[in-house]
């Protein structure tokens, strides 16, 4: 099966692939993996962190390890927020004023509409110093502190699935959307600065021309970006060329 066909690609290239862009930003990546879908959500956060450089943020990373500067990754919902790596996304303007965000990976988020459910969607982009943490019965017997962030400071989520898309798991994201920025169902759309992705959903295999109709209908609908065939086409997330086809939130 060609490239271009297949959802799956080699551990090493993907390896390969975390690496570099880590050691653009001066760290370096440690962790392992022993499947494909995990290191294809490692590689997909970075993709996420390219998207607000290529839009004008400064990316810095956060809270390295060691004199080697290991980025680690949160391989779990589980992880917790003070011992896992993460990225500043720094938008300056030319009065002096700018806004910092932080761009996070296996964040549990409160949903919008009940306060008792969590969501742990693959990446999250939220206010600065937004996590917070509480006791919850089901977790530890409630002797284990409980990090979350409230979707009132959720600026934009995406999430990532490594398969063939088909139209049903597709519109499962809708879920998500409804769960976390639920205004977006209803077409109100954040306006204030600065411009986010709009909530995104990273696929590893390519769609056929039904699940392009759905992409765009999502598009239209709630700034929804699905994003197929990422392990043929990785820089379409990031690359200056395709801005102009992601939905964005905000503005400049």
């Amino acid at each position: 099966m060609s490239k271009t066909k297949s959802p799956f690609k080699d551990n090493n290239l993907l390896k390969q692939q975390i690496q570099t862009f880590l050691s653009q930003h001066h760290s370096c990546f440690s962790q392992e993996a022993n499947r494909t879908s995990a290191f294809f959500e490692l590689a997909a956060y970075n993709d996420l962190v390219k998207f607000y450089e290529t839009n004008g943020y400064l990316v810095t990373p956060q809270n390295l390890r060691g004199k080697e500067r290991q980025f680690v990754y949160a391989l779990s919902p589980k992880a917790k927020p003070s011992n896992c790596s993460f990225f500043y996304a720094e938008k300056r303007y030319c009065n002096g004023d700018s806004m910092t965000f932080e761009i996070r990976h296996n964040l549990r988020i409160q949903s919008a509409h009940n306060s008792d459910i969590y969501v742990s969607p693959d990446y999250a982009v939220i206010e600065k110093d937004a996590i917070t943490s509480t006791h919850q019965p089901h977790y530890y017997n409630g002797k284990v502190d409980y990090f979350f962030v409230a979707a009132k400071d959720v600026k934009t989520f995406a999430e990532t699935k490594h398969y063939q898309p088909s139209p049903e798991l597709v519109l499962n994201f809708v879920g998500l959307i409804n769960e976390l920025m639920p205004a977006l169902m209803g077409g109100k759309f954040p306006t204030k600065k600065p411009k986010h992705c709009g909530p995104a959903l990273f696929v590893s295999g390519v769609g056929n021309a039904h699940l392009v109709k759905i992409k765009e209908s999502l598009g239209s609908r709630y700034k929804a970006n699905i994003f197929m065939g990422l392990f043929a086409y990785p820089s379409q997330v990031h690359s200056a060329s395709n801005q102009v086809n992601i939905h964005k939130i905000g503005s400049a």
